[in-house]
């Protein structure tokens, strides 16, 4: 990994995004210490949504034990407390 100024960054934007796309990585450095990554695009910091949603989905097929929401509930008995008003 590459340490860049962000004035280097800022003058050399172009040059440093080429040679991200090409697979170097630079860490970005603010007054000597360390404020930003440049990675390439290919390493994908982010799962995908499929990934994450996998296990929720998995979840509402088996159609396990579910549980009463508080916060409707409570708004349930707040509801019948102001009608007996």
């Amino acid at each position: 990994m590459t340490d860049v100024s962000s004035k280097m960054l800022h003058e050399k934007t172009g040059q440093l995004l080429d040679r991200a796309r090409r697979g170097e990585r630079f860490r970005i450095l603010r007054a000597g210490q360390p404020d930003a990554y440049l990675v390439p695009p290919s390493e994908g910091l982010d799962p995908e949504w499929n990934e994450i949603m996998t296990e929720v989905w998995e979840a509402q097929k088996s159609g396990g034990k579910t549980r009463a929401n508080p916060v409707l509930k409570e708004r349930k008995s707040r509801r019948y407390a102001a009608r007996l008003r």
